[in-house]
């Protein structure tokens, strides 16, 4: 404990300035998430339209990074998903056409009724662009409910659908040269599309995976053991790594294995700093305690956290500020 006394103390230093702050810092990041998404969507789709799409302006792209920032996660989720689609449009009807299908099937099924883990698809193409991907189906799953697992495909779904628009461009743009787009070509180019999503075998065992994870990380932090987080972390990345695998001997999907296991490193070392933030106890001052009415005898067990002395003022004999004490069946 000795030896994690200043990581502690400076965790709790930072989350003080955090709770001070919060009012400046929730924009910057809105602000700074938003404003990757858009560069992202810019690089992969705005590069292919004409000269005047609106994601070519570096300009464009800062002024509605800024609107994202003053608004909620869910509005500014709204913003980039008709930025995207507006984008797509510019380049073909058919791929406007299905991702606002996406859209709608995603607001439907879940956002209609927690809007709140709307920042796990937001998170989602940011982190899939630094190869931290395999990180979200676990953050999510040990700071939200098993519900999150929705909000993770589906913006594994998103990001894979704009990859996929930028592969068919070539084809499509081939399509519509000479005069025009058929009814016929309209048709193929929707076929194309969504055979594309459907038919990839990587992306349909990627989700199920992240998904699976998010269920598995959420239920064992749930349970009432020690270092239910710590094995709840480890459980995720060895069950991804696991069905992946297993994907690749069974189905062919051609995992990267090298990417896979620089992202699986990055993704734990990520996971490990927010479990630090967002949780830390220390098993070793575990104590159990007995009590009763005239009813009942209740044993209990109580597992400090690990919160650095505030301002001088010293821990008690079980080695904590007075009132942290907390049950190991909170998490």
């Amino acid at each position: 404990m000795n030896d994690c006394g200043g990581f502690i103390e400076l965790r709790e230093n930072l989350m003080t300035f955090y709770k001070k702050q919060e009012y400046l810092l929730q924009p910057v990041f809105r602000f700074a998430l938003s404003l990757g998404l858009l560069l992202l969507l810019r690089g992969h789709l705005a590069v292919h339209a004409a000269a005047g799409a609106v994601l070519n302006s570096v300009l464009v792209n800062i002024i509605l990074a800024l609107v994202c920032s003053m608004v909620p996660y869910g509005a500014a989720a709204g913003i980039i998903a008709l930025v995207m689609v507006w984008e797509l449009y510019s380049l073909s009807l058919e791929a406007a056409g299905i991702c606002a299908a996406i859209l709608l099937l995603c607001i439907l099924l879940y956002f209609r009724f927690a809007p709140r883990d709307v920042v796990i698809l937001l998170l989602m193409p940011a982190a899939y662009a630094l190869n931290l991907h395999y990180a979200v189906p676990v953050i999510a799953g040990l700071l939200l409910g098993p519900g999150a697992a929705v909000p993770v495909v589906f913006g594994l779904i998103f990001t894979r659908y704009v990859l996929l628009v930028e592969e068919s461009l070539p084809e499509i743009s081939r399509a519509a040269a000479g005069g025009g787009l058929t009814g016929a070509d309209i048709l193929n180019n929707f076929r194309g599309l969504i055979d594309g999503m459907m038919g990839n075998r990587q992306l349909i065992i990627l989700a199920a995976s992240f998904a699976l994870t998010a269920l598995v990380v959420c239920f064992i932090r749930h349970l009432i053991i020690e270092h239910a987080w710590g094995t709840a972390i480890v459980a995720g990345f060895v069950l991804e790594t696991a069905v992946l695998m297993a994907g690749d001997m069974k189905f062919g999907i051609h995992v990267d294995f090298v990417r896979l296991l620089i992202g699986i490193i990055l993704s734990f070392i990520l996971v490990q700093i927010v479990s630090f933030f967002a949780f830390n106890v220390d098993y070793l001052r575990v104590e159990n305690v007995q009590f009763e009415d005239e009813d009942y005898y209740y044993y209990v067990k109580a597992v400090p956290k690990t919160i650095a002395p505030l301002y001088g003022i010293p821990a008690d004999q079980s080695g904590m500020p007075s009132g942290s004490a907390g049950s190991a069946g909170d998490r």
